[in-house]
This record gives structure tokens, sequence and C-alpha cells, in this order.
């Protein structure tokens, strides 16, 4: 096994939950705050996020959909592309179908740490200086919801035993380690956090050009509470409250 890069890694308890906004919630006051016109949202599926938010024009991107709800709530117009994320960045400009770049973005697909890198890498090259990036299911309670499988057996309790994260939380120290120049927010929304990255450049090839590297050494390492645990203790939790209410965006996120 791979000796873990993370700084200051050692056993630590993890959050037992987080009593911010709901994650939904959360997406569509920012939408309403920061005045978003153009939304992109990867990992569709119920449609339940994508229906919340308010904006001009949204484009969505899921493998198979199982919509139950309006999408077109809130929009002058919206557009599904039923394929993978892979598939559809190697087919479509983003910016072109959107009517510019993206203002707001919600990455929500599969829960596996190297698809979320290439779904990031992906949608920055369609970002704007002032554009916001937020990732859902980073920010795992306990070790066993990390699993790669969803499938797999779980003897979390009750609510835990309910929720998959899978590894994806690896995206947190990959951007602190491969990316500093980012701004990264982890957000206590209910129920397995957000990660919200401003500052973006849509011109840094980063990520892409260190891609094997990256999964490389990142796939060695174990989704344990140690590792885990310094995640977090790297990485302060903001109040969802503190942004969403009575403060100025800007001390978050660059607006």
């Amino acid at each position: 096994m791979l000796r873990s890069p993370l700084p200051g890694s050692r056993a630590s308890s993890l959050p037992r939950g987080f009593a911010g906004a709901l994650y939904i919630d959360f997406l569509a006051r920012i939408c309403g705050l920061r005045g978003v016109k153009r939304y992109f949202e990867i990992g569709v599926h119920f449609g339940h996020t994508l229906a919340a938010v308010s904006c001009d024009t949204a484009v969505g991107v899921d493998p198979g959909y199982i919509l139950d709800c309006n999408v077109m709530q809130g929009k002058r117009r919206a557009f599904l592309f039923q394929e993978t994320s892979d598939r559809f960045f190697a087919e479509t400009d983003l910016t072109q179908v959107l009517g510019g770049p993206v203002e707001l973005a919600f990455l929500d697909g599969l829960h596996q740490f190297e698809f979320l890198l290439r779904d990031f890498a992906n949608t920055e090259r369609s970002c704007g200086p002032t554009s916001l990036i937020v990732m859902h299911d980073c920010m795992p309670l306990t070790a066993e919801m990390t699993s790669r499988d969803s499938a797999a057996p779980r003897s979390d309790p009750e609510p835990y035993s309910k929720m998959w994260t899978g590894d994806v939380w690896k995206i947190v120290p990959i951007l602190r380690r491969y990316r500093p120049d980012l701004q990264v927010h982890l957000v206590d929304c209910a129920p397995t956090g957000l990660v919200c990255v401003t500052g973006l450049d849509p011109a840094s090839t980063v990520l892409s050009d260190r891609y094997l590297d990256i999964v490389g050494e990142f796939a060695g390492i174990p989704s344990t509470e140690p590792e885990i645990g310094a995640m977090y203790a790297a990485n302060p939790i903001v109040s969802a409250a503190s942004i969403l209410t009575g403060q100025d965006q800007g001390l978050f996120f660059r607006t």
C-alpha cells in the first residue's frame, strides 16, 4: 500500500452529520443570490435538484434519466443529454449550448474519484473567472459509505446505511495538491456536504495533463477513517447559513 500523501494523516473521528441547509435548498438559494442564468448539472437522475434551480438556460447530463418532476420549472429552456459525461464532453460544446460560460455547475455523477476528476476538469474548461462548481457527496460520515461499489455489504446503522458517497472525497486533497490556485470550501449541507470551488481557470490543463499520475497516486490511498479524517482536519467546514444569510458572498466565493 502506498504511503498516504495527505498531511497530518492520523486517526481522527469523522463528523456525525451536517446540520446545514439541505443541499438542494442551498443550490436553489445560491442560484437566486448569484442571479445565475446558465446552469449545468451532471447526474440529474430523478431531476429533483434540476427542478429546484431557477435560471434562464440549463443543461443536464445523465446516462439514465428517471425523471419524476418538472425540470423545466423556473427556466426558459433546458437541454437534457442522455449519455455519459465523458461522451458529452467529447462531442458537445457546452458553452455553445448554454449561450456562454457556465455560471453554476453541480457535479453529482458516478461516485468514483477518477470520474469526478474528469468531470471537474472538463467543466472548468467551460467556466469563467466568477463561475462556481459545486460537488456533491464529497464529505462522508463513515468509512463504509466510501466503498467504490454501491452494492457492497454495509454494517452502518441508520441513517448512514442509506448513504453512498463512494471515494469522491479524494477530490478535495487532489485539488489542494495540484490546484492550490483554486478556492475550495467544504460546506455543511445535509446530508453529505457540498464542496464549492471558485477561482476557476478555464485555460488550466494541469488536471488533464497529470490525470494518469493523479489517479495512480490517489488510487493507492485507502478510504479509511484516518485518511478521511485527515482531509477534514486540513479543511475547515463552512456553515451554509453564513454563506446564505447576512454575509457578503465575496467572503467565500468569487463574484
